[in-house]
């Protein structure tokens, strides 16, 4: 029992890091090396717990970035009440709380996604899984919003859902380029009269 305990607390050690050294330096470019380096453990440890950084990658996907994207993205959208008031206070409560570092790095999973997206491996089938998971969840958001009258019956939820994912993500990303908040704030605006109107 205690050698699982410490197996499963190494494996954390190292899934954590390499989250942090994928996000910062991509995933490309950070070697299990510079990872076990981080985490103060030999390089044993790490292919006694894993095959290769591949299989690395893709806990850091299943754990650390599904947990953030979870509880960030789609736990709020379970929460009682209106449906729109639900969906606009997930989007804008998580836009205003990103930091400056966390724009000027931009997604973790949309960075990730862009590095590494259309190679056929499971990598990259764990970021679908997770996209998918956010999509399917704000589709229900939308769908429970035609219930309750807070969204319009022509809001179509599939494509309602691709397109807040997509702009989201895609306002990440292009924040990196800049080093003030001009479009972020013009983006946070059209988001919320996006919502609005739905």
């Amino acid at each position: 029992m205690e050698q699982e305990l410490k197996t499963e607390a190494t494996r954390n050690l190292i899934t954590e890091t390499a989250f942090m050294q994928f996000y910062k330096n991509g995933f490309k470019a950070t070697s299990v090396n510079e990872i076990m380096k981080a985490t103060g453990l030999s390089k044993g440890a790490f292919y006694h717990n894993f095959k290769n950084k591949d299989e690395l990658g893709v806990l850091v996907v299943k754990t650390a970035l599904n947990k953030r994207i979870y509880q960030a993205m789609i736990e709020p959208l379970y929460a009682e009440g209106e449906a729109k008031t639900i969906l606009k206070t997930t989007f804008l409560n998580k836009f205003q709380a990103f930091t400056s570092d966390e724009k000027l790095m931009g997604c973790p999973v949309n960075n990730l996604i862009n590095e590494i997206g259309g190679s056929q491996n499971l990598l990259n089938e764990a970021l679908k899984d997770l996209i998918e998971s956010w999509v399917k969840a704000l589709v229900q958001i939308i769908e429970r919003g035609h219930k309750d009258g807070s969204i319009k019956q022509e809001t179509n939820p599939q494509q309602a859902a691709i397109y807040l994912v997509s702009s989201f993500e895609g306002m990440r990303g292009i924040r990196k380029l800049y080093s003030d908040d001009t479009n972020w704030n013009a983006y946070r605006f059209a988001l919320e009269n996006y919502i609005d109107q739905l």
